[in-house]
């Protein structure tokens, strides 16, 4: 049985950390990624196998 992985947008959002010097530091299920905008997160999590909910 395959789980659904489910996450709102504003609960990914907040899992972005801006950076000091530009963009953001986003983590999810244990991988970082240096993004520019957060609008490039539901790509990631998509990517991971979740649904985002908007």
């Amino acid at each position: 049985m395959e789980t659904v992985k489910t996450a709102s947008f504003e609960y990914l959002i907040s899992l972005a950390s801006e950076n000091p010097d530009g963009g953001y530091t986003f983590v999810l299920d244990g991988e970082e990624y240096q993004i520019g905008d957060v609008l490039e997160i539901s790509k990631i999590a998509s990517d991971h196998g979740y649904i985002v909910i908007y």
